[in-house]
């Protein structure tokens, strides 16, 4: 609410200082919010192709379904997920502004869409008049400029671009009107549009609004000829979340609120548009928004409230859940979205706010001690560390941690999981099976008698032993490589030795999780 009510004020000053629209130069400070979001430029970024409204039951009007692309919408996202002010003083304005206007010299902050239409193979309308916010949206039937509504309002949106009743009393479209309908039959016509980001300067209100325009987007054939093949997917694409944020309630505490920044790629949005054309439900897929509070086995979720579900919108989004005390200060929570559609019966699979951890793997091992790194997450202010039966080791602020105090030559298994503000979770890494090296072998006797060489030691835990014969210290001379399971007495024939000396050696191993360790050496054995 306080963002909403400091644009209104900051748009009531450019009303009252504002002149003339299209300034052409912008600040040092809007150069550096185009260059952030724009590094090519923003007039060769290409909108997505719009999607047609068409029913040959109903066309007094046609619609259309565009939504954002991600060049756009990097730049919405950061401006929703802005809710820091900070004290701002000038010539025009002193109070506290949103922190998003005043690293970028902005205010008033707009994204809005500009059409064009061709029919019956004829010339595109556009003309540069069309550039001032002052032009009329409608003419002769067909809207030439519209808005989304705001900023943080839905990103994917719903037009109105052919009116039937207003065509009628124009030349544009008058021709394809029949019977006060749009005659899709017998008229073809091409549909494009751009985007254009709208801001006033934040200390320059006399230089008006800025506009700046995207690329056109490839062109929509509809009517006569249609370019348009809307299928419904056999899965509904995943949607995607992050940001998760605790929510304080009115007396600063929280207990079942939170906020999670939502995208829906153009694979969701497009899949939601073929099932309202072709199921005629105007808004097919739910938001379902769950949580599991302290669990680490990931499966018992409650489902909750998430704001604007319905509509699929872009930005952070509140969520809600029963109880005061659904959450605590100590709390760990894994947040997940998907899509329903209820008319299909169908479910996307499930978007987790935190990534799960990938790649962990033991970086060294030793007899009572192992290390672990594994892949960072973005956002990771720490990381968690479990044992396979989920009793926490530790925390570590980077992607590494060393498991101590362990058992020599034993098996363990390890998994690890992110955090973000405190308590939200992603899944945990695939569990990592992983050995400690078994403890150096002690040899207690090796002696030759006739043709067999026997070697004593003492047993230490782990998988087997390996034996190495030679008849040099250095084992390079006539070696031997005996691997047993069982340690107290090792035999090997003097057929394979040529020597009259010979040096023993034995070292542990371990075998788990599809890997094996080996211990130390022994101390050298010799015998003659």
């Amino acid at each position: 609410m306080k963002k909403v009510t400091k644009l209104l004020v900051v748009l009531l000053a450019v009303l009252i200082f504002g002149t003339a629209f299209g300034a052409k130069d912008a600040s040092a400070a809007t150069d550096k919010l185009l260059a952030k979001y724009f590094p090519n430029g923003i007039e060769k970024v290409k909108p997505n192709t719009p999607i047609m409204d068409i029913d040959a039951n109903d066309t007094w009007s046609i619609g259309v379904v565009i939504k954002q692309n991600d060049d756009i919408l990097a730049m919405v996202r950061d401006f929703e997920a802005c809710e820091d002010y900070v004290d701002f003083q000038n010539d025009w304005y002193d109070d506290n502004i949103l922190k998003f206007y005043v690293d970028y010299g902005i205010n008033a902050f707009d994204t809005t869409v500009q059409f064009d239409i061709s029919v019956d193979g004829g010339d595109w309308q556009y003309e540069k008049s069309w550039d001032k916010k002052e032009h009329n949206n409608y003419s002769e039937g067909f809207c030439f400029y519209e808005g989304f509504g705001g900023a943080d309002d839905d990103n994917t949106a719903y037009f109105t671009i052919m009116e039937a009743g207003s065509a009628a009393d124009g030349k544009l479209l008058k021709k394809t009107v029949k019977n006060e309908q749009f005659d899709l039959k017998n008229h073809t016509f091409k549909v494009r549009y751009r985007y254009c980001v709208e801001y006033g300067l934040l200390d320059d209100y006399e230089a008006g609004m800025q506009f700046y325009f995207t690329d056109w987007s490839d062109p929509r054939t509809f009517g006569k000829t249609t370019d348009q093949n809307l299928v419904i997917p056999d899965e509904l694409p995943a949607p995607d979340i992050s940001n998760p944020k605790r929510e304080l309630n009115n007396e600063g505490k929280w207990g079942g609120y939170t906020s999670v920044m939502t995208h829906f790629s153009q694979e969701v949005t497009d899949a939601e548009t073929a099932i309202y054309i072709n199921t005629g439900e105007r808004e097919p897929l739910v938001i379902v928004v769950e949580a599991a509070v302290d669990d680490p086995s990931e499966k018992n979720f409650e489902e909750g409230g998430m704001a604007n579900a319905v509509w699929l919108s872009d930005g952070q989004r509140g969520t809600t859940f029963d109880g005061e005390g659904s959450f605590t200060e100590k709390s760990r929570i894994l947040m997940r979205v998907k899509v329903h559609c209820d008319s299909l019966d169908k479910d996307s699979i499930y978007d987790y706010a935190v990534d799960k951890v990938k790649g962990l793997k033991a970086k060294k091992t030793k007899t009572t001690s192992i290390a672990l790194t594994w892949s960072k997450v973005d956002g990771a202010e720490f990381y968690e560390i479990y044992s396979g039966d989920n009793k926490l080791l530790g925390t570590s602020k980077t992607n590494s941690f060393t498991v101590k105090k362990l058992k020599a030559g034993t098996g363990y298994d390890f998994k690890v999981r992110a955090v973000v503000d405190k308590v939200f979770v992603g899944l945990f890494s695939d569990t990592l099976q992983t050995p400690t090296k078994p403890a150096k072998v002690k040899i207690s006797s090796a002696k030759l008698a006739k043709e067999t060489l026997t070697v004593n030691y003492k047993k230490v835990a782990g998988s087997g032993y390996e034996v190495q014969i030679a008849t040099d210290k250095k084992f390079s001379k006539d070696l031997v490589k005996l691997s047993v399971k069982d340690a107290a007495e090792v035999q090997a024939t003097r057929e394979a030795l040529t020597g009259k000396s010979y040096f023993v050696r034995v070292r542990g191993y371990i075998t788990y999780g599809g890997s094996t360790v080996y211990g130390a050496w022994s101390k050298v054995k010799g015998t003659k």
